[in-house]
């Protein structure tokens, strides 16, 4: 144990750049796949459980709505198909709410 951490004593040029390339995965990481809940309307929840229903041919009749807090979020169908409406913390594109 103790020549291990003689080791890394030895080698500490090399632990913090080491260091600073985890940190970066992870803030990346963060930032591009790190996803959260958008509220949707009650509209566009039956828009996209009668879609799900046509392209997946599902002869399911109901759905419940998947509530977070007081915010709509998505839908469980009768089948077991799940829609959680998410975007990405991090956009880099144009953003819904952008005038265009």
């Amino acid at each position: 144990m103790l020549s291990l951490i003689q080791s890394v004593v030895s080698n500490a040029e090399y632990l913090v750049p080491t260091m600073w390339i985890a940190l970066g995965c992870v803030v990346s990481w963060y930032f591009l796949s790190a996803k959260r809940e958008q509220e949707i309307t009650e509209e566009e929840v039956e828009i996209l459980w009668k879609s799900h229903k046509q392209f997946d041919n599902c002869s399911a009749e109901i759905f419940e709505k998947i509530i977070k807090g007081k915010k709509l979020i998505g839908y469980i169908c009768q089948c077991g198909h799940e829609h959680k409406q998410e975007r990405l913390i991090v956009s880099f594109g144009k953003s819904a709410h952008s005038c265009a």
